[in-house]
């Protein structure tokens, strides 16, 4: 039987070996009149789109603007206007993401600066939304975590049941102090 493309002429060799014959420079050079086509108006098109996923922070949008291949004009312009707009906010996105982080996530102190910090976050943002976080809120998130596994967790023995549930809260950003706490809390 005749493949498609056999009827129409062209060959699996043929179709790699055009492929392959385009230089890198052409492809580079094709990639660029693309993007020199755009204006500063499809640099806020595609941060409005990501901001329609979920919420960003300043550094986040200028990476994915960046990776895009946007100019740093354009980048700049979108920024600038997005931040005039209110539509990106690092405050209000770390206290939202530090209220996810501590009730949704279960995360410890340390935790939740990791979560912040990698979703771009400034350093001294975060202490000042980590200040509000104090060490009985901290013991309570723990103890409760403690109470919702123990529930699949009774079945083994308890020294077992300790180091499970310390590993637990411990990749989860919780002390040490914290962790005694909350495990001596359960027996």
């Amino acid at each position: 039987m005749i493949s498609y493309l056999e009827l129409k002429g062209l060959h699996r060799q043929g179709i790699y070996g055009v492929q392959a014959a385009i230089s890198p420079e052409i492809r580079q050079a094709n990639k660029r009149a693309r993007r020199l086509k755009g204006s500063r108006a499809d640099a806020k098109t595609y941060a409005l789109k990501l901001l329609g996923y979920r919420s960003r922070s300043k550094k986040e949008m200028l990476e994915r603007l960046k990776r895009k291949g946007f100019e740093s004009g354009q980048i700049n312009a979108a920024i600038k206007f997005l931040e005039d707009t209110d539509l990106i906010n690092d405050k209000a996105l770390a206290s939202d993401l530090f209220k996810h982080s501590s009730e949704r996530k279960s995360l410890g102190k340390r935790g939740i600066r990791m979560f912040l910090a990698k979703r771009g976050i400034d350093n001294e943002l975060i202490e000042k939304t980590l200040s509000t976080h104090t060490t009985d809120m901290e013991e309570k998130a723990a103890v409760e975590f403690v109470e919702k596994k123990l529930g699949y967790l009774n079945d083994y023995p308890e020294n077992v049941i300790k180091r499970r549930l310390w590993g637990m809260l411990q990749r989860r950003g919780f002390s040490i102090d914290i962790i005694r706490r909350a495990l001596n809390s359960i027996r």
